[in-house]
C-alpha cells in the first residue's frame, strides 16, 4: 500500500473533523467477503464473445473463429436463455470478423443451469457448429460456478483450493474434460458498471481433454485462467474474462494423418444495460 505524506496542517484539520463525527464511523473489514451477501437473481442480460485462434506449434496463424451470443438469466423458475448466437470464421489474422452465421437452434434455447446440462439428451436439436454452441453454454455455467460456489470462503490475496471443481466431466457423451487443481484468489475490490465488486481470479493448468465428434478426434491439454467481477451489492456478475491455451493432437475424418495444433480462446462476458 502506498504511503502518502500529507501536510501536518491538513492532518490536524482531518483529525479535528474526524473527532466530531467519530460516532458515525462504521468499521468495515476489507479482508473478508460480507457473509450476509445474497444473490439477487433478478433479470440480467449479457453478451458473451468467444474468439478462437488456431495456429501450429510455432504460433503460425492458421485461422480464427468467433462465437457470440446473448445470455439472459433471472427468468422464472431459475431458467436462463440464449438468443442471437452467431459463428463467424476468418482465414486472415488481421481481418475483422463478419456478422457471422446465426445458429437457429440456439434461438430462445432455455434451460436450468445444472449438472444435467452435460447430458447429451439436452442437445438433440443441435446441428452444425454444435460443439461451439455447447461450449458457450458450459463456459457460462463454469464462470457462474466459479463466481458463486466459494465466494464467501475467500480471504483477500490468499489462494483458495476450489477442490469441488476438480473432477473429470463427461461432455455430452463425446469425450471428457478434467479440471485439475482449480485455484481461486480474491485479489481486491474494483468498480464495474458503477458497482463495487470483488475481483476473483481463477486459474487451472494441465487439464486433459478428449473430444470425439463432428468428424473430429481431439486429444490434448488445456490451461485456462481469468477474472470475474462479482457485485458486492447483489452478487451478480458484472464482468468476466477467460483466457485458454490448448495444445492438441487433432485428426479430421478423411485425412490420413493427425496434426498437432495450438488453440487459444479469449472469452469476454459483458453485462448489458
Amino acid at each position: 500500500m502506498k504511503t502518502f505524506v500529507i501536510l501536518s496542517v491538513f492532518c490536524n484539520v482531518l483529525f479535528y473533523f474526524g473527532s466530531l463525527f467519530s460516532q458515525e464511523i462504521i468499521h468495515v473489514n476489507h479482508e473478508v467477503i460480507p457473509q450476509d451477501l445474497q444473490l439477487k437473481d433478478d433479470l440480467q442480460n449479457y453478451q458473451v464473445i468467444t474468439t478462437h485462434v488456431n495456429s501450429d506449434l510455432f504460433g503460425n496463424f492458421l485461422n480464427k473463429m468467433q462465437v457470440k451470443g446473448e445470455y439472459t438469466r433471472g427468468l422464472p423458475d431459475g431458467m436462463v436463455k440464449w438468443n442471437n448466437v452467431t459463428v463467424a470464421m476468418s482465414m486472415q489474422s488481421a481481418t475483422d470478423f463478419s456478422a457471422g452465421e446465426q445458429l437457429e437452434f440456439m434461438e430462445n434455447y432455455t434451460y436450468i443451469p445444472s449438472a444435467d446440462m452435460m447430458n447429451e439428451k439436452n442437445f438433440k436439436s443441435f446441428s452444425h457448429h454444435s460443439a461451439f454452441a455447447k461450449n458457450l453454454i458450459w463456459d457460462m455455467m463454469g464462470i457462474e460456478g466459479l463466481a458463486w460456489a466459494n465466494l464467501k470462503n475467500l480471504e483477500l490475496n490468499k489462494p483458495f483450493s476450489a477442490a469441488d471443481f476438480n473432477e473429470k466431466i463427461d461432455i455430452a457423451g463425446q469425450g471428457f474434460f478434467e479440471n485439475r487443481n482449480m485455484m481461486l484468489t480474491w485479489t481486491g475490490r474494483s468498480e464495474w458498471n458503477n458497482e463495487l465488486c470483488a475481483v476473483i481470479q481463477y486459474q487451472t493448468y494441465n487439464n486433459p481433454l478428449l473430444y470425439d465428434g463432428e468428424d473430429l478426434l481431439m486429444k490434448g491439454l488445456s490451461h485456462y485462467w481469468g477474472n470475474i467481477w462479482v457485485s458486492l451489492e447483489d452478487m451478480q456478475i458484472e464482468h468476466a474474462t477467460m483466457f485458454e491455451v490448448v495444445t492438441a493432437e487433432m485428426k479430421f475424418n478423411g485425412q490420413p494423418d493427425s496434426q498437432v495444433m495450438s488453440i487459444t480462446r479469449n472469452i469476454e462476458i459483458i453485462k448489458k444495460k
